[in-house]
């Protein structure tokens, strides 16, 4: 049971002060549900009080209250009567418990969407080398499997148990009071069921949870490559090979949500026998014991009532005990949540870009490298100006961009805008400015208006604007062929473009946010030398307006037009060219 108290003390602990007050709400709603339940549980003993006995207006002065009140005349009035008035108090009690069980839901839910954010804003703050480093379908299944994990069986699982603990609690207090016997007989035969079964089950439960957390975005990455890189797969014959390793994720998922379905299912028939148990005792104690039939009808009357909301009770608790161990896991995804409740951005700034890029004196070195791969380096960019680095593979080029770009934070040095001392106050400002085109550029599923309007809600998208970018990354030919112009689906990492085409959807979405700095990583090394050299022309007519282009490549033939070429050598030599 200690997982309860562990639950509760992690939810108290990452819950935000606001969502405190929710919190405290809904608890109290818990407890007027188990109310609701208690009373229309106890609603049920007067009618079965008037079905096994006779006289009952002149035994007890409720009835005949009530028998006077409303003016009966006989007993199946009265019997019809209280038949009515339970059922509408069962309805009552239901359509509010309902009620009671969307608020609740609605206050989980909204938990999860709060902390999916939070969690993706958290990761986004651990920055670029974070993101190369991780596994994206580990970070994948954090923010969306994990935090609605959290909600659905850690939140709403302990609130539940909560509410059936305290409906157990008052039927217990009720039966006490009623006839002590009833629940003796029900605690020696039903709590010992419950907790042997609990404590099987409590292990195995924690087993199927850190099964499920490594197989799950194991077989989600044999999926997505598998997908994603569907010619690689088909021409080197390994087809079999993803689908062996996706057989065997999937068994294992299999076998454990089989376990998984016989543990939840396991409470129902164990509790079901340990109380049939009970009525045989019982009904050996009433022939030997009791002075009569009625008195044992009575007895086995009180205890089916008992018996008909205890045993789903239990059977509930141990299907959410079984969910809270088996979900303990995202504890440890969500910690970071308590350490930073909301996060709030450094006020930003204006920030202008009239002269000139500055790295001043710069090194850099990966976490946990002590080898940097710059050392004071020096680099001064101005203005519409068109730049070339060129060196071998680890020479430190992309690291140079990677700072440029703001990816990468200097370990020396400081990197200047206009004299500026660059900081995260200025990323927003910063960001409006630059333009970035990868040697693969990243195509998202939509049209190639959407995919050029990159983030763009399609109702604020500017097509006048559009056609412009276009014709100047010379794509717009291109749009005018396909079936429905800009509005045509370009598929999955831009499947019905050229390499060439997909390059200039990158160079048309710098130019539609108005980039006045533009980056080129490699953006030709894949391409055909036909290809490479109308992206190459495409970004020479680019060169001659006002903006600043700093591209790396491989091959001087790319940087023919640049201003200047920039060789960056492994020990810190650096080469400059005029052009």
């Amino acid at each position: 049971m200690n997982i309860i108290f562990q639950t509760l003390q992690f939810i108290r602990s990452i819950l935000p002060k606001d969502q405190k007050v929710k919190a405290l709400g809904v608890s109290i709603l818990l407890f007027i549900n188990s109310g609701l339940e208690l009373i229309g549980l106890s609603a049920m003993l007067p009618v079965f009080a008037v079905l096994l006995e006779d006289d009952v207006v002149n035994k007890y002065d409720w009835a005949n209250w009530i028998y006077t009140f409303f003016g009966l005349t006989d007993d199946k009035q009265f019997i019809i009567l209280l038949t009515t008035a339970l059922f509408l108090i069962v309805v009552i009690k239901n359509i509010a418990g309902m009620f009671i069980v969307k608020l609740q839901s609605e206050f989980a839910m909204g938990l999860y969407s709060d902390f999916a954010q939070r969690l993706h804003q958290i990761y986004y703050r651990k920055g670029f080398i974070f993101f190369k480093e991780e596994n994206s379908n580990i970070l994948n299944r954090n923010v969306q499997g994990a935090t609605q994990s959290f909600a659905n069986s850690q939140l709403l699982g302990v609130l539940n148990i909560l509410n059936e603990i305290i409906i157990l609690l008052l039927i217990i207090i009720s039966i006490t009071i009623y006839d002590f016997k009833v629940l003796t007989l029900l605690s020696a035969i039903v709590i010992p069921s419950f907790l042997l079964l609990y404590r099987y089950v409590r292990n195995k439960s924690i087993e199927i949870g850190s099964i499920r957390q490594k197989v799950t975005p194991r077989l989600n990455k044999n999926i997505f490559q598998s997908i994603f890189g569907y010619v690689d797969v088909l021409i080197s014959g390994s087809e079999q090979l993803f689908r062996n390793r996706m057989g065997d994720d999937v068994n294992q998922l299999v076998d454990v949500n089989i376990r998984a379905n016989i543990y939840n299912l396991a409470p129902t028939r164990v509790i079901e026998s340990a109380l049939m148990l009970a009525v045989l005792v019982m009904n050996i104690y009433g022939v030997y014991y009791l002075e009569s039939r009625i008195e044992l009808l009575q007895l086995l009357g009180l205890f089916a009532i008992a018996g008909f909301r205890v045993m789903p009770s239990i059977n509930r608790m141990m299907t959410y005990l079984n969910g809270l161990n088996q979900n303990k896991w995202t504890f440890n995804v969500l910690e970071p949540l308590k350490k930073e409740m909301h996060f709030e951005k450094p006020q930003q700034k204006e920030l202008k870009f009239e002269n000139s890029l500055i790295l001043e004196n710069v090194s850099f070195h990966y976490p946990n490298a002590e080898k940097n791969i710059l050392k004071d380096f020096s680099l001064v960019i101005k203005k519409g100006e068109t730049i070339g680095l060129i060196g071998a593979s680890g020479s430190g080029k992309t690291t140079i961009m990677n700072i440029l770009l703001g990816f990468l934070k200097v370990t020396k040095g400081q990197y200047l805008i206009d004299n500026q001392v660059f900081g995260e106050e200025y990323i927003d400002a910063f960001y409006h400015k630059v333009g970035y085109v990868q040697q693969s550029v990243y195509i998202i599923d939509g049209s190639l208006a959407e995919n050029v309007a990159f983030g763009v809600k399609d109702e604020d998208i500017d097509f006048k604007k559009l056609d412009v970018v276009l014709k100047r990354a010379s794509l717009y030919d291109v749009s005018q062929e396909l079936e429905n112009g800009i509005h045509t689906r370009i598929g999955e990492n831009g499947t019905k473009l050229s390499g060439g085409q997909r390059q200039r959807v990158g160079i048309a979405r710098a130019l539609y946010f108005d980039a006045e700095i533009l980056f080129f990583d490699e953006a030709t090394s894949a391409l055909d030398t036909q290809t490479e050299k109308e992206i190459t022309e495409s970004i020479h007519k680019l060169s001659e307006s006002n903006l600043t282009i700093i591209i790396i490549a491989h091959r001087l033939s790319t940087l023919e037009d640049c201003d200047r070429i920039i060789e960056i050598k492994k020990r810190d030599e650096v080469i400059s060219e005029s052009n």
